[in-house]
């Protein structure tokens, strides 16, 4: 991939998180100057500690549409250098819609959806006046592909691969590249979260990524520009040939239930997980 990042600004969002370290190790080490963005000051810096650079640090509440203004003011008056956006935050709580709380439906549409549509929209004035710049998003398969137990995740992150769509045509004239990537299951905490709470267990048919196999796709959007980015890809041909034919996953969720189940108790053992955690 051409393109030397050195010097060059970055920001990610969900920076304390387990792709949002990887991202940040990864652009610090192709000389990139960070950003690094989350809701927890003292997460941040602890994460910090492992950069070659020593990065900005600005706290948000992405659920906060204030806070995201705030973050949107700073940026603007004191970040038009920006290179590159990687809206990576996100949230990920399963369970029936009828059982969660309202807020909880309300803090996927704000954080997964919301937050990064207005970060981008204040950025992208900044880009297209130098004609250069590049937006990436951690979408995630879920916005291909809807699971049970996982309605509120999915409709936020259908809404951003939409989003990305359109925007993404607006901006490819004006020299601003705009990327989504969609990974399969992350080794997160997130992803142990699910595994031990009730989560959907087609997230363990397919072999589950690293954060490092995000960051590398991240940084191939920065690069390219590349609409749709999928880790990996030949998950993605299974999720996206059901998403055309949406009635095919009900008959089929008993067999892939099978499948995944007995994944998701391999990932558990193999990463020493239990119910306390």
């Amino acid at each position: 991939m051409a393109g030397d990042l050195t010097g060059r600004k970055a920001l990610i969002t969900g920076a304390a998180g387990g792709i949002g370290q990887a991202v940040a190790r990864l652009l610090d080490g192709h000389g990139m100057q960070l950003i690094l963005v989350d809701r927890d000051e003292a997460s941040i810096r602890s994460a910090s500690q492992a950069l070659l650079t020593p990065p900005e640090i600005m706290t948000c509440d992405l659920s906060d549409r204030e806070d995201v203004e705030r973050l949107c003011g700073s940026i603007r008056d004191n970040h038009p250098d920006l290179y590159a956006l990687v809206n990576n935050a996100g949230i990920g709580l399963p369970g029936p819609v009828d059982a969660l709380d309202m807020d909880v439906i309300d803090a996927h549409l704000e954080i997964n959806l919301r937050a990064p549509i207005r970060i981008m929209r204040a950025v992208a004035p900044l880009m297209t006046a130098r004609g250069n710049g590049a937006m990436v998003a951690t979408v995630s398969l879920g916005g291909v592909l809807a699971l049970k137990d996982s309605a509120p995740y999915s409709a936020s992150k259908f809404g951003l691969r939409g989003f990305l769509c359109g925007f993404h045509q607006e901006m490819y004239s004006k020299g601003v590249k705009v990327s989504g990537i969609y990974p399969a299951a992350v080794d997160t905490p997130m992803l142990h979260h699910e595994a031990m709470h009730g989560g959907s267990v087609l997230n363990f048919v397919d072999k589950v990524m690293t954060p490092e196999d995000v960051a590398q796709a991240i940084l191939r959007g920065i690069h390219t520009g590349k609409l749709e980015i999928y880790v990996p890809y030949s998950a993605s041909l299974t999720a996206r040939f059901v998403a055309a034919f949406p009635w095919m996953l009900r008959p089929l969720l008993p067999l892939l239930e099978k499948f995944g189940e007995a994944g998701r108790k391999k990932f558990v053992a193999r990463k020493g997980l239990d119910a306390g955690r």
